[in-house]
């Protein structure tokens, strides 16, 4: 972002910036379906509704977002896609709290539900 902001980059560094950050993405997006998934087991079809949804829902409100900030060069789309990581960040460690273990699942220990 630091990039786009300084007006260096062009077409070029954009797309570069673009790759790796989708590439991350790619990485992610798969492990975490699959993760949302494997906590909806019993209703894995509404699972998966409602995970694509909400992909669906953020995109589609992010998307007029960047078009309302300008058009003229890439920083809107920069400054959203950033502040969209670091709402994600921000609930991990708000809403997932990850330090926090309480061992495995209740049905990898076969508990009753």
């Amino acid at each position: 972002m630091a990039l786009l902001a300084a007006g260096g980059g062009g077409l070029a560094g954009t797309c570069a910036l673009l790759f790796v950050t989708l590439f991350g993405i790619g990485s992610v997006f798969p492990a975490s379906m699959t993760l949302g998934q494997s906590l909806g087991r019993k209703a894995s079809g509404a699972a998966s509704a409602l995970l694509g949804g909400a992909e669906f829902l953020l995109g589609a409100l992010a998307s007029p977002l960047v078009g309302v900030f300008g058009t003229g060069s890439p920083m809107p789309m920069a400054v959203i896609m950033l502040s969209a990581m670091l709402c994600a960040a921000l609930a991990l460690v708000f809403l997932t709290r990850p330090w926090r273990t309480h061992g495995p699942p209740a049905w990898k220990r076969g508990a009753a539900s």
